[in-house]
């Protein structure tokens, strides 16, 4: 990528970049080697903030500047490589449709795109963030995801005892549930039937 990269030139048509940073940065890239968002970024140049709009605008796709807990899609993460995720900083976002809202840098990174289409066999959708919002996530992710799934209703259970109890009827999981409190101590059975007769 040289100076007439489409990326360079639409900074510097937007105004957020001058056409010598521009040459700058695309000397750096030349010499070193990465990404040209990755290094305007860290040249000072453009905001992490600016560049993640920019794209959101020109892609036509929603923008994300945080990722938190709520918003990642742990079941399309634990059907992903973590290592396929760190090499794109990409993460799957939770969403109403069937296919898979993908957090990236760059929505334009087709390689990324086709690699999990192909993994998790649903079309992506990209939505743009910003580089450090994927990076902090990617970063915590193992202790985000534990503390979504100790959040999880009924963490833990087998499917079959969440289907027994859901088919349980209440006013039998009521009586066991006071019989279990009675007989751990929890509740005084004296003071229980005082209550049902004052009902």
């Amino acid at each position: 990528m040289g100076v007439s990269d489409p990326l360079g030139e639409l900074l510097v048509s937007e105004g957020l970049m001058t056409p010598a940073q521009l040459k700058t940065a695309a000397e750096f890239q030349q010499s070193l080697g990465g990404d040209l968002r990755t290094i305007v970024v860290k040249l000072g140049y453009v905001k992490d903030a600016d560049l993640t709009a920019l794209m959101a605008t020109e892609q036509n796709v929603p923008a994300s500047y945080e990722i938190t807990e709520d918003m990642i899609d742990f079941e399309t993460v634990g059907k992903l490589p973590r290592e396929l995720l760190e090499k794109h900083q990409v993460l799957p976002l939770r969403s109403g449709t069937s296919s898979v809202v993908l957090a990236m840098a760059d929505p334009n990174n087709l390689a990324a795109i086709e690699e999990i289409q192909f993994l998790v066999n649903k079309t992506v959708e990209p939505a743009v963030a910003t580089q450090a919002a994927i990076k902090k996530a990617l970063g915590n992710l193992d202790e985000l995801e534990a503390r979504h799934e100790s959040k999880a209703p009924m963490a833990g259970l087998s499917a079959s005892k969440v289907q027994r109890l859901k088919d349980t009827p209440v006013d039998k999981l009521i009586r066991a549930y006071l019989v279990c409190q009675i007989e751990s101590g929890a509740l005084e059975l004296d003071d229980l039937l005082a209550r049902v007769d004052k009902m």
